[in-house]
This record gives structure tokens, C-alpha cells and sequence, in this order.
């Protein structure tokens, strides 16, 4: 396999450290987190290993800043989708379910998620996921009333709603037990939600 190498001389401290986070994850693709070193990482970052060690305690914590970019990249997935005014409130709705089945499809992927949820890393969890929920909350609103206005949903408080939904999808991480099991979880609870919200038609999986 060649050398990764992730090329950018910038050298400011606030570069320096989303550069490793960088070097990290390319390494993490094409090799896997366990098989990946914390010298593999300063080689793919062009860096001296002391520079690893100024931003990271351990290859531990590198791969939870990593574990911590792909889950607010879900977030800004969802919220990308969320406010795509061409699609219907149903599929705007669809898309946080969707986007995230599309994580954990590479090995590497389903390591981080892993990892991000053990308990060790709960507080880390805890504010990733505060950041996200309150970053979706806004955009779900619009949603809801969205759909209450075209009536497909009943009427009701929207952000009252976006929170029930934001805290069902946050707390499949307690009853997924393993990648595989997300799309048949995430079909049933977009089926529970949609019906909670008062729609009335077809429902896809």
C-alpha cells in the first residue's frame, strides 16, 4: 500500500490540530483504526511525532476528535437536506433516518461510531449530541410546520414536536446493538413518527 500523506504546511496552531484530525481519519480508511499507529498519522501529517502529542494525549483521543468529525458531519448532512426546500416535508423529514444509515457502511466508520459510544467517552457523546440536537432543532420546526400547513400533519406545536423526534433518534444508539440492525430500526421508528405526527398516507421503507 503507498504512503498516505496529507499535504498542508500550514503551520498555525489552529490548523495544526484539524490537520492531524485529518491525517487520522484518511489513515482510519485505508487501514482500519486498530492497524493504524500514531506513526502512521504524523507520517500521513507531515509532522514530527513530539508535534502529535502537543494535541493529543494518546491515539485514543485522536480517534475520538475523528469519531467526533464524522458525527457533526451526520448533523450537517441532515441539516443540508432538512432545508432543501424542493423536497416535500415527508422526505425532508426521511432524510435524518436515511443519512444516518449511510455511517458505518465503511469498517472504519462502524469503529468510530464504536468507539464514540462506549462509556468512557459518554461526556463527549453528550455534548456532541447536545450540539447536533440543537442545531437540527430549528430546521425540524420548519419541517413540522411545513407539513401542518400543507396538512399532512395535524396541528400542534411544531418545536414541541421536533423535540419528540430529535430525542427518538438520539436514543437509538441504547437499542441498536450493531450496524446491521439500523435500517430495519430506523424503518420502524420513521413509521412511529410519522403516525405520532398525524400523517395519514403511504409510508416507504
Amino acid at each position: 500500500m503507498s504512503d498516505i500523506k496529507v499535504t498542508n504546511r500550514r503551520t498555525r496552531p489552529g490548523t495544526r490540530r484539524r490537520e492531524l484530525v485529518d491525517a487520522a481519519l484518511a489513515v482510519f480508511a485505508a487501514r482500519g483504526v486498530d492497524a493504524t499507529s500514531v506513526e502512521d498519522i504524523v507520517k500521513a501529517a507531515g509532522v514530527a511525532k513530539g508535534t502529535f502529542y502537543l494535541y493529543f494525549s494518546t491515539k485514543d483521543d485522536a480517534v475520538t476528535a475523528v469519531a467526533e468529525r464524522v458525527v457533526i458531519g451526520v448533523g450537517e448532512r441532515i441539516e443540508t437536506l432538512a432545508n432543501t426546500a424542493e423536497l416535500s416535508p415527508i422526505d425532508r423529514l426521511l432524510a435524518l433516518g436515511k443519512t444516518m444509515q449511510e455511517v458505518g457502511r465503511e469498517p472504519y466508520e462502524r469503529d468510530l461510531v464504536e468507539i464514540f459510544h462506549r462509556p468512557e467517552n459518554r461526556a463527549v457523546h453528550e455534548r456532541i449530541s447536545e450540539h447536533i440536537i440543537t442545531r437540527l432543532t430549528p430546521s425540524l420546526t420548519t419541517i413540522i410546520a411545513d407539513g401542518i400547513a400543507a396538512r399532512l400533519f395535524d396541528p400542534q406545536d411544531p418545536q414541541l414536536a421536533a423535540a419528540f423526534v430529535l430525542a427518538s433518534f438520539a436514543s437509538l444508539h441504547h437499542v441498536v446493538n450493531h450496524p446491521d440492525e439500523l435500517p430495519a430500526a430506523i424503518a420502524q421508528l420513521d413509521r412511529f413518527i410519522l403516525r405520532g405526527l398525524g400523517f395519514a398516507g403511504d409510508i416507504h421503507p
